[in-house]
């Protein structure tokens, strides 16, 4: 079943630093969409993805190997099964890049007891238009989106 407040709590418990980005957050702004993964930019550094495996290994994440430093260097995209539910983790996403560059465009929302932080609204948008993807269900997603960042904009 899936379960993000586990991911989250556990990727929190050990200090990973990540930006969630993708279904969930639009969720957060009030987007009907429904999503059944969770998706993260992480930051890139050895300390990070120190953390980020140990997390990952907590929340029993499989993929077709075993996730090592040296397998999370290989590719920026991965889609892990976790006892939680899907999770994917990105170290760079079209739209705004590295988490480096969107941490400028985070801010922070607290679930229950956990803090973290999403994508702000128009780089949310930004990343959906350029993964352009045809589903018609991430297409209404968008089009949300945008109806709600106009909206703020008038008011």
């Amino acid at each position: 079943m899936f379960d993000p407040r586990k991911i989250i709590e556990t990727l929190n418990r050990h200090n990973v630093e990540y930006i969630t980005i993708g279904g969930i957050a639009a969720t957060l702004y009030g987007c009907p969409e429904q999503t059944y993964d969770l998706d993260i930019l992480y930051a890139d550094s050895v300390t990070n993805r120190q953390r980020l495996l140990v997390a990952l290994a907590e929340i029993e994440a499989q993929w077709d190997i075993p996730l090592t430093d040296a397998v999370l260097q290989r590719q920026p995209v991965f889609a892990l099964n976790t006892k939680f539910g899907d999770l994917d983790i990105l170290s760079e996403v079209l739209g705004v890049g590295t988490y480096e560059q969107a941490k400028t465009h985070a801010q922070p929302v607290t679930i229950g007891e956990q803090r973290m932080f999403i994508l702000d609204l128009p780089t949310l948008i930004a990343t959906k238009e350029a993964a352009a993807d045809p589903n018609p269900r991430k297409q209404s997603a968008l089009e949300y989106l945008k109806a709600l960042q106009q909206r703020g904009k008038q008011q």
